[in-house]
Order: structure tokens, then C-alpha cells, then sequence
């Protein structure tokens, strides 16, 4: 159990990171990875390249010529709406989750997990009428099936 708690709390750290960056950019920030690795120790996250690159690529972050915008009309149907495409939801392993939709809304349902920002959901991947959402643990599994099973009732 410890180790489910480790990882969470690293889950939860990634997650507050993530929105510290995400709320930097949409002030406006302008820069290359230096100065956004700067501006976040300035927020009291100290990280390297690695992992803001990580983190723009998970916010959606594209570069431009002045640095790094989120892109603003990247419209994403909010899952509530999609409830009727669901089917079912089960976990496959610690890391994986598996949610069953209707043919052709794999990747609708997909994007919009992706959108929640689930503590512990790491990704997903989407077939025709499957997703497989990755979570750090256990822990963070239990969370996004949960999230489902509350939009199949």
C-alpha cells in the first residue's frame, strides 16, 4: 500500500505542476523551455527539461515563433455529454483501464478522459469501440473507473 500512496502523491505533485504551467501560459507568458523551467522554480517547482517538455505536450502546449500558447479552439465534447456511448469499464491489470463505447467513439470518449485531467490517468490510447486509459497505480485506476461507472448508472 505504501508504494500506492507514493505514487499518488507524485500523481497529485504532477497534476499541481501541470497546472501551475498551464495557468502561466494562459497569463501569457512568453518563452523557450529555460525560461518556463525558470518561471516554474520561481513558483516553487523546480523541474528539468525533461519533464516540461512532458508537461507541454500533456497541456497541449504548441510553440510559436514568441514560445509556447495552449491551443485555445482545440474544442473537446465534455464526457458527461458522452455518457450514452458508454458500455461498460473494467480494470485489466494496476495500469490499465478499459472502457467499452460504441463503434466509432473510441476516440471522442478518449480525448474527453483526457480532458477531465484525472488525478493518476497518465493517457489513453483509442481503438474503434475501446479506450485503454494507462494510471500510475492502482489508486488512480480505482479513480477513473469510478468517474465511469458514476456516467453508467
Amino acid at each position: 500500500m505504501g508504494g500506492d500512496i507514493y505514487s499518488y502523491l507524485m500523481v497529485d505533485q504532477t497534476h499541481k505542476r501541470r497546472e501551475t504551467l498551464r495557468r502561466l501560459l494562459l497569463a501569457g507568458f512568453k518563452g523557450n523551455q529555460a525560461e518556463l523551467i525558470a518561471a516554474m522554480k520561481e513558483q516553487g517547482y523546480p523541474v528539468a527539461q525533461p519533464s516540461i517538455s512532458r508537461d507541454l505536450r500533456a497541456l497541449g502546449a504548441v510553440k510559436t515563433g514568441g514560445g509556447y500558447i495552449l491551443r485555445e479552439n482545440d474544442h473537446v465534447t465534455p464526457l458527461d455529454t458522452l455518457r450514452a456511448l458508454l458500455r461498460d469499464v473494467k480494470a485489466a491489470g494496476p495500469h490499465l483501464i478499459l472502457v467499452g463505447c460504441e463503434p466509432g467513439a473510441a476516440s471522442a470518449i478518449a480525448r474527453a478522459l483526457e480532458a477531465e485531467n484525472l488525478d493518476g490517468l497518465v493517457g489513453t490510447v483509442a481503438g474503434d469501440d475501446t479506450v485503454m486509459a494507462a494510471v500510475a497505480n492502482k489508486v488512480a485506476g480505482r479513480h477513473v473507473e469510478n468517474r465511469i461507472l458514476t456516467l453508467l448508472e
